[in-house]
């Protein structure tokens, strides 16, 4: 499924984009890419995300996340590619892999959060808890080159769901490979830092496109004889 919610605000627009878009993903993997674009007229997404084609002519597969339009608000727009792993209550777990970039002017790294994709969803949707539930991260270190990313979380024991991935907060490119999830022990030490999303700059954007959105005149509906 692929839909799409334009919210038309006077000089940009926050578009949210659920679905498959060129390069795919394979499954279970799930983009996911909230962009405050220049030029939302044109129906770009803001992002990319999938296997970077050129990494197989390589030997090697490689997930990435590319800002291809340009944006008006790197700090409220983001993009990942996730999935959820189940049965972990309880544990201590790490996803790890190795990352490189370009041209991130924004933040870009390996996160895990609690549950099937909530945290994502209380940022999209508005929610006014959000700020307490932003999953942890591991950011791209900087340099050349590929280098190692981990992120540890304590999972809570009823927790049914962990849901982890590769998010770029603004522009940029960010590529990641040889990820690997597992439980880990007492002394591997659990990360402290949630994802740097800028939340209150988030809701209030949220907040104006709604109100927005409110003021539309009613619409007829689009092919209700379904041709």
């Amino acid at each position: 499924m692929d839909y799409r919610i334009l919210l038309i605000a006077p000089l940009a627009a926050l578009v949210l984009s659920v679905g498959a878009a060129p390069p795919q993903l394979p499954p279970p993997w799930q983009p996911l890419a909230v962009a405050v674009t220049v030029d939302p007229l044109k129906g770009q997404t803001g992002y990319d995300i999938g296997i970077d084609p050129p990494s197989d002519s390589l030997g090697g597969r490689s997930l990435t996340i590319h800002a291809v339009a340009p944006l008006a608000d790197d700090a409220r727009s983001f993009a990942v590619a996730h999935q959820q792993a189940f049965g972990y209550g309880g544990h201590r777990v790490r996803f790890s892999g190795q990352l490189r970039t370009q041209g991130v002017h924004g933040w870009a790294g390996l996160y895990l959060g609690e549950g099937q994709g909530e945290e994502l969803s209380r940022l999209v949707g508005g929610m006014p808890d959000a700020e307490k539930h932003l999953p942890m991260g591991s950011a791209w270190p900087g340099g050349d080159g590929w280098h190692d990313v981990s992120v540890v979380v304590d999972v809570p024991p009823g927790a049914l769901a962990i849901d982890l991935g590769l998010a770029l907060i603004g522009g940029g490119q960010v590529w990641a490979r040889g990820l690997r999830f597992d439980a880990v022990g007492p002394d591997v030490a659990p990360t402290r830092s949630p994802i740097p999303y800028d939340w209150a700059h988030a809701r209030q954007a949220v907040a104006e496109s709604r109100k927005a959105m409110a003021s539309f005149p009613p619409k007829a509906l689009v092919n209700a004889a379904l041709d």
